[in-house]
């Protein structure tokens, strides 16, 4: 493979996986006008904005598995294909369930392309550090998209709701350039045959089980459930005394946190992996998680909130990338994308989860709660990892 190939591949990639965040991204800007329309109280209005986190973490699994049998190529086009059918198809009804329906079928593409974009990612590059670098790539666009998507669909649905949906169909010059450029090693058509035979099945099962990998998959999916409402109560705790922040200030808060995760996601994480191994780096972003989630409570300038938030940021970016390497170093080549795309499922799940792990705390009449409750979970994961990866080395040099 040259290497203007590889990056063509990576660019198809990279594009692909930053439709993972556009169901969400794209519907918050106009829910408003949605819930208007259809006369949703809160609560079902809460549901057509999340509905599709519990379909990507169930489906995310399943489509990677299905994807080692027929090909991940395949199940990344049609996944790509359905996304813009569902997604589009929200344009068209004037109802809630209706409109659930829909938000449920495009959580499950969704499922398929974040989890067949990581798989063939986890295939292209074998090297630790080439893969630790690919994957801060696909987290940095994902952040960055974040921002772009959320700014398309405000101008879009400006004068119209409908009219962001529409953004969903750019997920069709994606597959066409996915079928141009990428496809399914002919080497591996063997060996994947039969991966859903008792033989196989009881390995990836095995592989799932394993301390380590579930070490992993626990403080990633509580990684994701910290973020989501962390994000979620900073965007409340800046409306209140004695901030008052407006709203263009508060975007650019929020925005500043993507910012952060995708500039040491593409520029710092190799350096710190080859530096100081995979877990240890987890732990540094561990701890400027931690040191992010105390500052924002003690901070009511906006200037230092901004600061706080990018340091919240670059903690994320390198924080949930280097999971997904740790998982793939643990994991034997031929089980590291479905354990890749379990993965991707975990953190969907974990966003999912996030209200009810931190429900009783989001009740609390002080919204700074949730912000010590986030950092002291992100030192202990920190320093849980850190410790078992010791005890394994020393059980390993006796």
């Amino acid at each position: 493979m040259t290497q203007s190939n590889q990056r063509a591949k990576l660019w198809v990639l990279l594009a692909a996986g930053s439709l993972a965040v556009m169901p969400g991204a794209v519907i918050l800007p106009v829910l408003g006008d949605i819930k208007t329309q259809f006369q949703l109280d809160e609560f079902l209005a809460g549901r057509l904005a999340s509905a599709h986190y519990s379909m990507v973490a169930l489906f995310s699994p399943i489509l990677g598995i299905l994807a080692s049998r027929v090909g991940w190529v395949r199940v990344l086009v049609g996944s790509l294909l359905l996304f813009a059918v569902f997604g589009i198809a929200g344009t068209w009804v004037n109802s809630f369930s209706p409109m659930l329906l829909t938000r449920l079928l495009l959580g499950a593409a969704t499922g398929g392309i974040a989890a067949a974009s990581l798989g063939i990612l986890a295939q292209i590059y074998q090297q630790e550090e080439e893969r630790a670098q690919a994957i801060g790539l696909a987290s940095s666009t994902i952040s960055l998209a974040n921002i772009a998507y959320p700014l398309l669909a405000g101008l879009l649905g400006a004068a119209n709701w409908q009219m962001a949906f529409y953004l969903y169909g750019l997920s069709l010059p994606i597959a066409l350039a996915a079928l141009l450029n990428l496809s399914d090693r002919p080497q591996s058509t063997e060996a994947t045959a039969s991966l859903l035979n008792s033989v196989e099945l009881a390995k990836i099962l095995s592989m799932l089980k394993n301390p380590r990998v579930l070490r992993f998959m626990l403080t990633l999916l509580l990684t994701s459930a910290t973020a989501y409402a962390t994000v979620t109560n900073l965007s409340i705790y800046l409306k209140t005394d004695p901030i008052n922040a407006d709203t263009p200030v508060i975007g650019l808060i929020l925005a500043s946190q993507a910012i952060g995760s995708a500039a040491i996601s593409a520029f710092g994480l190799k350096y710190l992996t080859r530096r100081f191994g995979v877990v240890p780096t987890i732990g540094i972003g561990f701890g400027l998680l931690t040191l992010a989630l105390i500052a924002m409570p003690n901070s009511v300038q906006p200037a230092l909130l901004l600061l706080a938030a990018i340091l919240f940021g670059v903690g994320l970016g390198i924080v949930v990338p280097s999971h997904y390497s740790a998982l793939a170093t643990i994991t034997p080549p031929n089980l590291q994308p479905i354990v890749l795309a379990v993965g991707t499922g975990v953190t969907f799940l974990g966003q999912f989860l996030s209200p009810d792990l931190f429900g009783t705390i989001f009740n609390s009449e002080q919204p700074t709660t949730t912000f010590y409750a986030g950092a002291m979970l992100s030192f202990s994961m920190g320093l849980l990892l850190v410790l078992a990866s010791r005890n394994l080395q020393r059980i390993r040099e006796s």
